[in-house]
């Protein structure tokens, strides 16, 4: 389904940075390190509520948290973890699940769009400067381009100053915007359509760069923006969830191989090309997905069970948040 044209305007001061007339917050004291390396965010957290979703830019700079509020409110934030500040924060409730949250791979921006109106707005948010509403645009999401300067999906591209870059790419209602991911080189981004993997510059035609044998499954999984896929970072490997048993499943984008990383929806993140890890009963799990080799389970100080997990990319670190609302980060040596 494809969203109408947005109309930003009416709620643009809903939207805008620092939007915080909701829940209390408290800061909750750091656990104590465990046996492994792990180290205390110490942010504020909503007071007494559940985290929902954690997400973290390749670089480690920014953190997405996501809480669950009562009467199916949400509390979303934005953090520089570099500074401590919040860059983006909103509370309230969606009129559907169909909310996009993407960051850019180096931390410095990042998009959203929530439906939480008949005229909803679509804002991008920047560490350096206020955020942008951007009236009048129809997209429906995608990712960003490696260097933060542009943003695409299927319906089209957009600069990181909210001007129109590009127009949709071929195909484009077929194109699903979940399979988009920052490109290899510089200004770039790959999506994956009709078996192949293409690569787009935004503004010429996308080009087929290879190859893709996970295109038979893709009807099988769920592909939604607000559970959103997780590809290794060079795109090669793709975890989703299949619909019918909601198992976490890894497939190769080469061989087309498939298999099973639990057999419950888990939160599934990727510290390098090959290495994936997930959650499952309150521990971080990991694998080597070239050799199937299982990797040291990883703990929460005082025995505190992972609800929630990301991961950046340089320098590989795991993320995760608590029952209790604490919020790690686990540095991995390569």
């Amino acid at each position: 389904m494809r969203r109408p044209v947005l109309s930003a305007l009416v709620l643009a001061s809903a939207l805008l940075t620092h939007c915080r007339h909701g829940p209390e917050v408290e800061t909750r004291p750091a656990a104590e390190p465990g046996p492994d390396v792990v180290e205390p965010l110490g942010l504020p957290v909503p007071r007494g509520q559940r985290l929902d979703q954690l997400r973290v830019s390749e670089d480690g700079r920014l953190l997405f948290t996501r809480w669950a509020l009562e009467e199916d409110a949400f509390d979303y934030r934005v953090v520089d973890l570099t500074s401590g500040e919040p860059v983006w924060d909103w509370w309230g409730s969606l009129q559907n699940g169909l909310w996009t949250l993407v960051l850019s791979p180096e931390g410095g921006a990042g998009f959203v769009f929530l439906p939480s109106g008949p005229e909803a707005a679509f804002l991008v948010f920047r560490v350096s400067a206020a955020p942008i509403v951007m009236s009048e645009v129809e997209f429906t999401g995608g990712t960003w381009a490696r260097g933060g300067g542009w943003f695409g999906g299927s319906s089209g591209a957009y600069n990181a100053d909210g001007s129109r870059r590009g127009k949709a790419v071929p195909d484009w209602r077929a194109v699903q915007d979940a399979l988009f991911l920052p490109g290899h080189e510089p200004d770039t981004v790959r999506y994956m359509h009709a078996g192949h993997v293409w690569e787009w510059d935004g503004r010429t035609a996308p080009r087929v760069v290879g190859d893709w044998r996970c295109a038979p499954r893709v009807e099988a999984h769920r592909l939604t923006p607000s559970e959103p896929v997780r590809f290794s970072p060079e795109g090669r490997y793709i975890a989703w969830r299949l619909k019918d048993s909601n198992a976490l499943t890894v497939c190769d984008g080469e061989s087309g191989e498939e298999f099973a990383l639990a057999p419950g929806p888990a939160h599934a993140a990727w510290t390098d090309a090959h290495h994936v890890w997930w959650l499952e009963a309150g521990a971080i799990l990991g694998m080597d997905v070239r050799t199937r080799e299982r990797l040291p389970r990883r703990v929460l100080p005082s025995g505190a069970k992972a609800v929630a997990l990301a991961a950046s990319t340089h320098p590989p670190a795991l993320f995760a948040g608590s029952e209790q609302g604490l919020l790690y980060r686990l540095p991995l040596g390569r």
